[in-house]
């Protein structure tokens, strides 16, 4: 991946005196939540967090909640105070220059606003990543406090929507919030391949976090009313299921013909998953759904995707890429039509994916030389 402009010598990792250098460098404080948990958050940060490594001297600070229940928020808080008083130190120390925040969706900014305050009190520059639609779908006191807090911070968004929505709600000057699409953040398989053949029958996929929100009982629907219609289809599902819908998920998954439950999948299994279907369908009507990356995963193999309207995966799918459902409409009465239109098309779907990688690949390199030049912004730091 091209990060930017040549690096000096001081922002190089090397040995002798080039190291000492490196070791002088005024660092970047890096504030956010890192696997585990595996998430789209957890995700995109760890990406940040390489790829700032690989240009200055960086400083995390991990704040992930690893846990349910009172002993988990118990261990957080106390890791929050932790980091706090790292980055305090740090501050007196060794005069970090930027504050880069993997801002958290909820209450969690409430935590987030000490480092936030003492990034503004020691005169660093200070960038927000924003992941979650939540405090733009529901405006909140607290976000308004923190960004409040630093009235010059620059904020790094998902889509050309979220920045709109972001600066007109909080009143933030449009030339400090950036658009950086998580197409320039997710890991692509160096395997990715086409399907040998070309099956019986259309197989849908559906692979998340298999919540109620995230459509999984709309996924069965769609499957048993397209079956009953005659249409051969079959279908894969995976990711782990939330304990308070197991009981229904089993249910559903039973009395659904030609369905797999494959688990959760990573690795060469996710891959073989792609491999395995035609289409992903992506009924999600979780209400703070932002740039899911599962979208993103799927194109990159060349699937189509049929989703709801939510967040920024409006510009996320085209006519080219999918199907985009009103986010208040049936998904299944727009969702089978496109199906059907699959699978009568069948034979063309080799093309037709071919061209969805190449579109794929074209947006994935401007999203990556956005990305290049927000590394090089962060990770400039002044001589000391």
């Amino acid at each position: 991946m091209d990060t930017g402009p040549t690096r000096t010598p001081a922002q190089q990792p090397a040995s002798g005196t080039d190291a000492a250098s490196v070791g002088l460098a005024r660092p970047v404080v890096f504030l956010g939540p890192l696997p585990p948990p595996h998430n789209g958050f957890s995700a995109a940060c760890q990406r940040m967090l390489e790829l700032l490594r690989e240009r200055t001297r960086v400083v995390e600070l991990d704040v992930a909640k690893r846990g349910t229940g009172r002993r988990a928020a118990v261990a957080a808080l106390g890791n929050r105070l932790r980091q706090f008083a790292r980055m305090a130190g740090l501050c007196v120390r060794d005069r970090p220059h930027t504050l880069y925040l993997g801002l958290s969706g909820g209450f969690g900014q409430l935590l987030d606003v000490p480092f936030v305050a003492l990034a503004q009190w020691f005169g660093l520059d200070i960038y927000f990543h924003h992941h979650s639609f939540a405090y733009i779908n529901r405006p909140t006191w607290y976000s308004r406090l923190i960004m409040r807090c630093a009235p010059r911070a620059k904020h790094l968004v998902l889509c050309e929507m979220m920045r709109t929505e972001l600066a007109r709600i909080y009143r933030l000057p449009s030339a400090n919030v950036q658009v950086l699409p998580n197409l320039s953040l997710i890991d692509l398989s160096s395997t990715a391949h086409q399907r040998d053949s070309v099956g019986e029958a259309l197989t849908v996929g559906f692979l998340s976090n298999i919540t109620a929100a995230k459509g999984i009982f709309t996924f069965f629907a769609v499957v048993r009313q397209a079956q009953d219609l005659g249409m051969p289809i079959c279908a894969r599902i995976a990711g782990p299921v939330a304990a308070d819908i197991r009981a229904e998920f089993d249910a559903e998954l039973a009395r659904t013909p030609c369905v797999r439950y494959l688990g959760p999948v990573s690795g060469t299994d996710k891959e073989q998953f792609f491999h395995d279907i035609d289409v992903l369908l992506f009924p999600t009507t979780y209400h703070n759904e932002a740039s899911p990356l599962i979208v993103l995963e799927a194109h990159s193999y060349g699937i189509p995707v049929v989703a709801h309207d939510r967040g920024c995966i409006g510009s996320m799918i085209d006519a080219h890429s999918g199907l985009l459902v009103p986010r208040d409409a049936d998904f299944a009465a727009l969702a089978i039509p496109y199906l059907q239109n699959l699978d009568l098309a069948r034979e063309r779907a080799g093309a037709e994916r071919q061209a969805l990688l190449a579109q794929f690949h074209i947006d994935r390199g401007q999203a990556e030389a956005t990305l290049a030049q927000t590394i090089a912004l962060i990770s400039q730091s002044p001589t000391v």
